[in-house]
């Protein structure tokens, strides 16, 4: 790595931390979910208080952003992938805990992506990348939505709209990176969910929240997209 390489992920580990930080009082300021009858009501500002929140957030934070700076570079996608993973970071803690992907902030971002796509696409005149992101997206969001409408207690609209995003994210490096992601999202939550049941944490209907999943999914493909990729189209 070249001093400048170091320099911008070292950058990105502490820009990273600070952004983390924010997660809590983001969480703290989500508005209460409309609880259905005989639910139990959600309370975004009790589980924004968990003590060890604002460090792991920031120490989740750092080490993603860490990581992508690492490997993109100063990518024009970057501030994008960056915004997903500050985001994510939120989601999949709020996922955990109550099983839930905020609409207030899963819909918006759909806007803070594209928008941010949309100038990455303006600085390097990559149109057509910007065309494959929102194909990608729609791609990914209709294929969740299939699965939802086939096993409705498997995937949750959340899921679905959450999808959508991330697809828009990969859509941008290529439609094999939206499979890729995908693909990697289905084999971690099958694996984990396995190895819940075989250890007595679940059985085999138990709802397992999903996001977290998507999000490690779309973590692991922009870091090694490149690679897979290039080897299974070289062989």
């Amino acid at each position: 790595m070249t001093g400048s390489e170091i320099a911008l992920m070292l950058g990105g580990v502490a820009l990273g931390g600070l952004a983390g930080l924010l997660v809590p009082a983001w969480v703290a300021r989500l508005p209460p979910p409309v609880a259905e009858e005989g639910e139990e009501e959600i309370s975004y500002a009790e589980l924004a208080r968990w003590p060890a929140l604002p460090a792991v957030a920031a120490v989740t934070t750092a080490v993603c952003w860490g990581l992508v700076t690492w490997r993109l570079g100063a990518d024009v996608a970057l501030p994008a992938v960056l915004y997903l993973l500050l985001a994510g970071t939120l989601l999949g803690y709020v996922d955990l805990r109550v099983r839930l992907l905020p609409n207030a902030v899963v819909l918006p971002s759909y806007a803070v992506v594209v928008v941010l796509l949309g100038a990455a696409a303006l600085v390097a005149g990559a149109w057509t990348q910007l065309a494959w992101a929102l194909v990608g997206g729609a791609a990914l969001w209709a294929f969740l939505a299939f699965l939802g409408l086939l096993a409705p207690s498997g995937m949750g609209f959340g899921d679905v709209k959450l999808a959508g995003v991330l697809g828009i994210g990969l859509g941008w490096f290529g439609l094999p990176y939206v499979l890729l992601g995908t693909f990697v999202a289905f084999v971690l939550g099958g694996l984990v969910s396995l190895i819940l049941v075989l250890a007595g944490r679940a059985h085999r209907k138990s709802a397992i929240p999903f996001g977290p999943f998507l999000l490690l999914g779309f973590l692991i493909t922009v870091m090694y997209g490149d690679q897979v990729v290039g080897w299974y189209l070289a062989r």
